[in-house]
């Protein structure tokens, strides 16, 4: 687990901006602290920050072999298997690294190598056959990589930070993005950043680029997608043991580490089973971090008991971390300057203070981190999709019935009717509705922005390109490929901050085919005890919250022996921080100077709107309104990025 930056110019004699590499490999050092290298060749330059985990000596990059170089982030845990197919291919090795493993994959079977890779992937190869350098990111995007195409260079690296280290790169924030990380608080949009012309390469994704790219622009291609197939009702039985086959399996995969690994250990079901199947094949031991406070308003942030059940049930030692309000703010000024980018999530600080603990003692670690996206976590985002349904069917429903209906939906939604599934898809998943956005935001950027007119057509295509699943599997695939980045993304640069290598078993390619293969009702469905009366008269909110929708049915029926029925019953949630209630206490100061004096809150906000935040902060729902914003302002101060 490293730390990558890159140049490639143009030209075979391109400049070469030694400083510049320099600076970005400084701001990869936490991805990095084993050791730092650069190489160069005729108009390009490599740069590498490594964590050593394995081949200590021989993993060193850049690594370079007859016909190429690499630079490399992540782990192949299938490695081993692809050595042994190159070696009876006739190829050579000089290390035991995974490195060495992936650079003459590429050299010998090309791009088809991706096809064969299991691991979590971002890397750069400069081919000297072809004189041209390839990019390429792993299945589902559990390690980033951005880059920025010049007039004369070609510029990438493993964070935001790191490549706004090129001064070629212009730190200018890009209005759509902006816009749509406020709707979602998610940090890219498709390849779209929040930095003009700067792309993410997307998950399952691979890039070329020549000498002409000013002329010719690379374009991506990608590599692996889920399979737009016919779901197959296999019996549940066989589900259930090809489940239960494929995440031991991908645990026990991803153990091979050549330094000391943990686990997280949360007390929700996803945490839980990696560490039931990690301490089966090893002497296993994780970290807890939570909260040492009351319940605020009704809602504890107290884990600890579940998490202690967990432990003791596996026989496994677990540390407990609790976090402090006062290192809050630090800590998030912190994150911020580290990612170069804006944090998603108020966890994204408790995850960071956990794999610094854990640090004192592993190098890995393993993360429950996916399940809920693979299958079928959020109950309200997945199963609402019903609520668009039955308001398909008002007109055809007996009058009595209709009325029931229509009056469930409008306690939702404060409507009974949707444009389309696309209209109801972005309102279920709206961090910030776009009538409360365009409320905040001053006249000219709501013009500019010409009513998300590029936020709406982005996912307007990618509802065209699922005509042919199911509403609820459309859904399941669009957070599969939205949301589940942006928790990697903070899951990436969370434990990256504190040098600690995350990995996530269940985003094992193996698996999310499997379950994306599989009829909606091995995920999701109403429990025995919803007849038709609770069906039609109560929305999915209220459904859920009388325990009518089972989630997750597949996983929890696979493990139903392993995990404690407390555990396996829980009601999720997420990883909870008090940071409502700390904006109307102790950073009210933080939020109120924020809001005020920061020149995108200046320049993008309505003063009044201001007020009316500030005003009701210690309300939830204004809070969580406050949160992107105020990340906007750190962000925007962190790493001077200019809103022309």
């Amino acid at each position: 687990m490293c730390g990558i930056a890159g140049m490639f110019f143009n030209c075979a004699k391109g400049p070469v901006s030694e400083p510049d590499m320099s600076s970005a490999l400084g701001r990869l050092a936490r991805r990095g602290p084993d050791g730092q290298g650069i190489s160069r060749g005729r108009g390009w330059v490599f740069g590498h920050r490594r964590l050593a985990v394995i081949d200590l000596k021989g993993g060193v990059q850049p690594f370079e072999a007859p016909g190429g170089v690499l630079t490399y982030n992540g782990e192949l845990y299938n490695y081993r298997e692809l050595r042994d197919q190159l070696r009876a291919a006739g190829q050579v090795f000089t290390t035991a690294s995974d490195t060495e493993v992936l650079l003459k994959s590429w050299l010998f079977w090309g791009p088809d190598c991706l096809k064969r890779f299991n691991g979590m992937f971002a890397f750069a190869i400069y081919d000297a056959a072809q004189d041209a350098l390839f990019l390429a990111r792993d299945h589902l995007g559990i390690k980033p990589l951005f880059y920025h195409a010049g007039k004369s260079g070609f510029y990438f690296a493993s964070s935001m930070a790191a490549l706004l280290a090129f001064k070629e790169v212009p730190a200018v924030a890009d209005p759509v993005g902006i816009s749509h990380y406020l709707t979602t608080t998610q940090v890219t949009m498709g390849a779209r950043t929040l930095v003009k012309e700067v792309c993410c390469l997307e998950p399952g994704h691979w890039l070329e680029v020549r000498r002409d790219f000013e002329e010719n622009p690379p374009k991506a291609l990608r590599y692996w997608r889920i399979a737009d197939q016919s779901r197959e009702a296999i019996p549940f039985e066989d589900a259930l043991a090809r489940t239960r086959e494929l995440v031991h399996d991908s645990v026990r995969s991803q153990l091979v580490s050549d330094v000391p690994l943990g686990g997280f250990l949360s007390g929700g079901i996803d945490s839980t089973i990696i560490a039931s199947q990690a301490s089966k094949l090893c002497s296993f031991n994780a970290y807890s971090v939570g909260y040492d406070c009351a319940p605020f308003a009704g809602e504890s942030y107290n884990e600890w008991p579940y998490i202690r059940e967990a432990a003791a049930r596996y026989g496994i030692g677990c540390k407990e971390i609790v976090l402090r309000e006062s290192d809050y703010p630090e800590d998030w000024k912190f994150l911020i300057a580290q990612k170069g980018q804006p944090l998603s999530t108020p966890n994204e600080i408790g995850i960071y203070r956990l794999a610094d603990a854990l640090r004192r003692e592993y190098t890995v670690a393993l993360s429950g981190e996916g399940a809920d996206e693979v299958f079928g976590g959020y109950t309200e985002a997945y199963f609402s999709v019903t609520d668009f349904i039955h308001s398909q069917h008002l007109g055809r429903l007996p009058p009595n019935v209709s009325q029931s209906v229509s009056a469930a939906l409008k306690r939702m939604y404060g409507t009974d009717q949707f444009h389309s599934l696309l209209d109801h898809f972005l309102r279920v998943v709206s961090f910030m509705n776009f009538g409360i956005k365009f409320n905040l935001l001053r006249p000219q950027w709501q013009e500019a922005l010409k009513s998300d007119e590029a936020l709406i057509l982005h996912y307007a295509e990618r509802f065209a390109a699922m005509n042919n699943c199911t509403p609820f599997d459309t859904y399941m695939r669009l957070l599969l490929e939205k949301n589940l980045q942006n928790l990697l993304f903070r899951l990436d640069s969370s434990t990256m901050a504190a040098s600690v290598e995350g990995r996530v078993p269940f985003t094992d390619p193996r698996l999310v085919s499997l379950l994306f293969s599989l009829p909606d009702h091995y995920k999701m469905d109403w429990t025995k005890e919803a007849g038709e009366n609770e069906i039609w008269n109560l929305n999915t909110v209220e459904a859920a919250a009388r325990g009518l929708i089972r989630s997750k049915i597949l996983l929890r029926a696979a493990f139903a022996d392993v995990v404690p029925q407390s555990i396996l019953n829980r009601v999720k949630v997420s990883f909870p921080v008090p940071f409502r209630q700390w904006f109307g206490g102790s950073l009210r100061q933080m939020v109120e100077s924020r809001l005020r004096e920061n020149p995108w809150a200046r320049d993008w906000l309505r003063p009044e709107s201001v007020d009316m935040l500030l005003a009701n902060l210690d309300q939830a729902a204004y809070a969580l309104l406050v949160w992107p914003l105020l990340n906007l302002c750190l962000w925007q101060e962190a790493m001077g990025i200019s809103w022309e």
